[in-house]
């Protein structure tokens, strides 16, 4: 036995660390009503959650973006179809599309089309309801001051009657009432209530107008509205909207996409008129410039009396005419060709190109009409973007990339114009030479038909592509179209019914875990066996149940009471803490006073006495006496006299108890003044020699050593040391004195008793004594089943 107890005290700090899964089953099990009212609280929290709550519709739709290059206005190019993006390292749109569509300022439109900054509530009891063309009533706002600067308000509003309604708002202390169609004038602006056509003056009732903020607004429907490429592979677009209203929302996003389809087609004839422009700037100084030299023509025929020069130089005219055409379509292109270079050298102008004035290469137009396309995507990015944003700083470096590209490529096709026109005039110089030989006034007629007939070709030239521009203009389509309209789905896409309810259960199960967790981790008393077991290493001998009948004694002979049958389990179980046949001499001690030292010292003698063993109390807690009063004897008389006396004799302090023949008792006597020297005397240890001649156990009720060393004095005369704990009244902390007196060797074979334990159903979490009557006793969580006392089931419900 010595060397078990030894084994034990080396690993007094050596606590398990894991957790008892019984112990906490049990815990649950016996608030097992607490969790099904949690449960119940929460699903009816849940249903009040889904039954008053705003729902939210999901509204989608689809629209594409369609890569219409060459089309259009470029036309006349002969690139239609042709995509020359890879060369010209352009991006496809559909991004950038998407961006547009989340963008704040297409938002704004929107709430400005369809004046969302002003909505209409049904009061409810709980909750208001949003309104869109149900409402029975319509209201107009004319602003004071800037839109942007207006702080949300909201106005009660209540129908009178036919006519009148009353306008209430406690924040500016506003109550007004006023008559539908009049102006009703408030700080920020002026509102106007007008009756719909559904307005009926039976159906009366109270409603809420919101008004707020085009900002404010901007931001709310930015939340909401999600745009999202279909594929990656692919242009379509897919837009969602999160809104309370299905039918507003569907109107909300229908807008939206219909204010964007409105913007790609109002860029598109932005550039055709841009176009326009650029051609009847120049038909003017073509046309001016033919209108000098057919003048200059007229004179000089009439000058010179010319009719016939046309037939005398028929001849000629005719062999020249292939490269004189030849020549005025380079001339042709060279003017186009430099008219449009003034706009690709200078990088500081960013003015669309006339992409309708295209040269005959084909590529020529479709690089135009990309140049033109990053010009107005910049411009669409700018409504979103500033102009240090890296999204627009991208287009730029795009913008002046292909200037460039179309800079070098221009001075390229120029130098190629240049030459094939040196080529015909060099071919021409031929038929020159033989025109010199004709009269001079015949060759001064074909310069000014020439000249004629070069201004003529590129004025007709010009006039053709302005009537080509116009119809493009007319005729202009977006580059984007709506595959799926705006659609609310069926059912509410939040709060989910299933997901509320789910959550509801989970939570009405994870709070009474959390607060059983949080209860027992702020508990800072012994309560359960397994806070024992965590605290210390030194077993438990006994188990003693809860005194209900507050009764000092409680084992006499006949009983048969659940503490009587638990004192004599802990006297069987004393029966094997010592191999000697000598007596034992046991010490009974404890952390602090009222833990029941002198109750356990008293029913643990008497058990021993019923089982025909000889029994002696010392009572040497000096300081505050209890036993001798507990069973109704005298303690002025007895071991102070008897440590103070040379003389005195042992069985002159030996008193017999009144509950059985074999108990006897020697009180404290008065209390001394020094009771720590007396219990170092050698009149202890002379007495309890004695002592152990005559009785079979000598048991010894002493001070607390948590308070006083008064029991470690006495130590060295035991066999075995007590140390009694109380459920619920003594301190966690407090059983690491025991493990430091054991540790340090100042208590040897020092075993636990558990005072105090109340009854539970099921008893140390199915581990109790039942003892056939039906109740055990444990320490945990539970209620009374005592038939003497039958607490209300609630009172005890969060009992720990």
């Amino acid at each position: 036995m010595d060397k078990e107890f030894m084994s034990t005290n080396n690993t007094i700090n050596d606590t398990d660390e894991t957790i008892d899964f019984k112990f906490w089953l049990s815990k649950f099990i016996n608030n097992w009503a607490f969790f099904v009212l949690s449960v119940i609280v929460c699903l009816v929290l849940s249903f009040a959650y889904l039954r008053y709550s705003t729902p939210s519709f999901n509204i989608s739709s689809k629209l594409m973006v369609e890569d219409q290059k060459g089309g259009g206005a470029s036309s006349g190019s002969g690139a239609v179809g042709i995509d020359f993006s890879s060369i010209f390292g352009l991006p496809n749109n559909a991004q950038n599309e998407l961006e547009i569509l989340k963008s704040k300022s297409l938002i704004n439109s929107v709430i400005d089309q369809m004046q969302l900054n002003v909505t209409i509530y049904r009061k409810g009891f709980i909750n208001s309801v949003e309104l869109y063309d149900e409402a029975p009533f319509a209201v107009t706002v004319n602003y004071k001051i800037n839109v942007d600067s207006v702080l949300i308000r909201n106005y009660d509003i209540e129908l009178l009657g036919n006519d009148s309604f009353s306008l209430k708002n406690g924040k500016d202390d506003i109550d007004i009432k006023g008559k539908f169609g009049s102006v009703i004038k408030l700080g920020m602006y002026d509102i106007i209530l007008n009756k719909k056509v559904n307005y009926s003056p039976s159906v009366l009732g109270q409603y809420i107008v919101s008004i707020q903020s085009t900002d404010a607004k901007v931001d709310e429907l930015s939340q909401k509205c999600d745009v999202q490429l279909s594929d990656k592979q692919s242009t379509t677009l897919d837009l969602s909207l999160l809104y309370s209203h299905p039918r507003k929302g569907e109107a909300i996003l229908q807008t939206l996409m219909n204010l964007y389809i409105k913007q790609n087609l109002d860029n598109k004839v932005q550039i055709a008129d841009s176009t326009i422009k650029f051609i009847n700037s120049r038909l003017k100084i073509v046309s001016s410039e033919l209108s000098g030299v057919e003048d200059k023509l007229q004179s000089f025929q009439q000058e010179n009396k010319l009719a016939d020069v046309v037939e005398q130089s028929k001849a000629l005219v005719q062999g020249s005419s292939e490269y004189l055409n030849k020549l005025n379509d380079v001339d042709v292109q060279l003017a186009i060709v430099k008219d449009l270079e003034k706009y690709i050298k200078n990088s500081v102008n960013k003015t669309i190109i006339p992409n309708t004035l295209s040269v005959q290469d084909p590529a020529f137009g479709t690089a135009i009409e990309k140049y033109n396309d990053l010009l107005v995507e910049k411009g669409k990015l700018e409504l979103s973007y500033k102009t240090d944003n890296p999204v627009v700083k991208n287009v730029d470096d795009q913008i002046e990339g292909t200037r460039q590209n179309l800079e070098k490529s221009f001075d390229i096709y120029k130098k190629g114009l240049e030459a094939t026109k040196a080529e015909l005039s060099q071919k021409n110089g031929l038929i020159n030479q033989k025109i010199q030989s004709a009269p001079k006034a015949q060759r001064i007629f074909l310069d000014y038909s020439r000249e004629q007939n070069l201004r003529q070709t590129l004025y007709l030239f010009l006039l053709q592509k302005r009537e080509e521009t116009a119809i493009s203009k007319t005729s202009t389509m977006s580059d984007s179209r709506i595959i799926d309209p705006a659609k609310s789905d069926y059912k509410q896409s939040s709060p989910k019914a299933s997901i509320v309810y789910l959550g509801g259960l989970i939570f009405g199960l994870i709070f009474p875990i959390g607060f059983l967790t949080l209860k027992e981790s702020f508990n800072i008393k012994i309560i359960t066996k397994q806070d024992v077991e965590k605290e210390t290493s030194i077993p438990v001998v006994g188990e003693i149940g809860n005194n209900e009948d507050k009764e000092n004694l409680v084992v006499l002979p006949g009983s048969r009471s659940i503490i009587s049958e638990q004192f004599r389990s802990l006297r069987t179980n004393l029966s094997y803490l010592g191999a000697s046949t000598n007596a034992q001499v046991i010490l009974v001690t404890s952390s602090m006073s009222g833990e029941g030292k002198s109750f356990v010292s008293l029913n643990l003698g008497s058990t021993l006495a019923l089982s025909g063993k000889k029994v002696v109390f010392l009572e040497l807690d000096l300081r505050k006496p209890k036993m001798s009063t507990q069973i109704g004897a005298d303690h002025s008389f007895g071991f102070t006299n008897y440590a103070v006396s040379e003389t005195m004799k042992v069985d002159e302090i030996l008193k017999p108890t009144f509950f059985h023949e074999n108990c006897y008792l020697v009180s404290s006597g008065a209390i001394p003044p020094n009771p720590a020297e007396l219990l170092l005397s050698d009149r202890l240890e002379k007495m309890i020699t004695e002592l152990k001649a005559k009785f079979d156990y000598i048991i010894i009720d002493t001070a607390p050593v948590g308070l006083v060393a008064d029991a470690l004095s006495i130590e060295k005369f035991t066999d075995v040391v007590l140390y009694v704990v109380r459920q619920r009244y003594t301190y966690k902390s407090q059983l690491g004195i025991l493990n430091k007196l054991v540790s340090d060797r100042k208590l040897k074979k020092a075993y636990l008793i558990i005072n105090d334990i109340e009854s539970v159903k099921g008893g140390y979490y199915g581990y109790g004594y039942g003892y056939g009557y039906g109740y055990g006793y444990g320490y945990g969580y539970g209620y009374s089943h005592d038939a003497k006392e039958k607490k209300g089931f609630f009172a005890k419900l969060f009992k720990s």
